[in-house]
């Protein structure tokens, strides 16, 4: 049975109008369809600047800029969600969220990761007084340090809290970092560990970078930071890996790297590592 094609022209007023609806309508459908059905990465991190802030701010943290100057460009939405540490990894873990800012290798084995590192986790430690030099575990037998609870700290340094708990102070909390290096103004405490860019970020907050000192690192315990994506969804992973690692390495090699870095008053942790004794300034990445 053969159908009879009916020109536009000899429609009634009203099929005409309906049609012209029809094809607008599904003209506007072919041009929103992108923008609509634009893919989503969603990124979890506590806050732990210069890597991870607030979101939606002027400093979201030079990882988070990192995503978006990767991914966006690719077509991604970025969505990037402030989240308590235990939740963000539970989330990444389970697949509710894509990308999980600076973790090491062995702190979530599971999950998926880029090629390209974030920076060097060297767990340095930080001083008022500019006399002591940290030297190995014994170095911390006739001092009281701070740490913050939840924190990757290697196992040498969390068997030294079981042991001798009169010699540490724990915090935790979003400002924990904050309230530590009061702490240590303060004397209350004379020792606090952690990265270079983290508490060289902080004490330039509070401008106590001029007031203390940068005693050495456990340079054994150096790891490399990565981005880890959720190993519930291992296909998909796996590309939005490759897209970072193509993409960090554009950055790089156009300088859009260290333009970013520089808002942060970091330079490339490829090239830069923290020096023994120095003052606490102009921070290198690393947690």
């Amino acid at each position: 049975m053969e159908t009879e094609t009916v020109p536009f022209s000899l429609l009634g007023a009203g099929a005409r109008r309906l049609a012209l609806c029809l094809v607008l309508c599904l003209l506007a459908l072919v041009v929103s369809g992108p923008a609509s059905a634009q893919e989503r990465v969603v990124v979890v991190s506590d806050t732990w600047m210069p890597y991870s802030g607030v979101p939606g701010s002027t400093h979201e943290g030079y990882a988070v800029e990192i995503l978006r100057a990767v991914f966006e460009r690719r077509g991604f939405a970025v969505d990037y969600q402030r989240l308590p540490r235990k939740r963000a990894v539970s989330d990444v873990r389970s697949g509710q969220a894509d990308i999980l800012i600076g973790v090491t290798l062995d702190e979530v084995p599971d999950f998926i990761f880029p090629k390209t590192s974030l920076g060097q986790s060297d767990l340095c430690f930080f001083s008022k007084d500019f006399r002591w030099r940290f030297n190995g575990r014994e170095s911390l037998e006739g001092v009281v340090t701070g740490y913050i609870q939840g924190h990757d700290y290697p196992q040498w340094f969390m068997d030294d809290v079981k042991l001798h708990p009169e010699r540490f102070h724990a915090l935790h909390g979003e400002d924990a970092t904050e309230r530590l290096l009061a702490m240590l103004d303060e004397g209350r405490v004379q020792v606090i560990p952690g990265s270079r860019a983290v508490i060289g970020y902080y004490a330039q907050k509070a401008d106590l970078q001029y007031r203390m000192v940068q005693a050495g690192c456990s340079h054994e315990d150096a790891r490399d930071l990565y981005f880890g994506l959720t190993p519930a969804n291992t296909p998909r992973s796996r590309l939005l890996a490759d897209i970072l690692d193509q993409g960090v390495h554009t950055l790089r090699n156009t300088g859009q790297l260290n333009h970013l870095l520089i808002k942060y008053g970091l330079k490339d942790w490829i090239k830069v590592r923290p020096e023994q004794g120095s003052l606490v300034y102009g921070p290198n990445p690393g947690r």
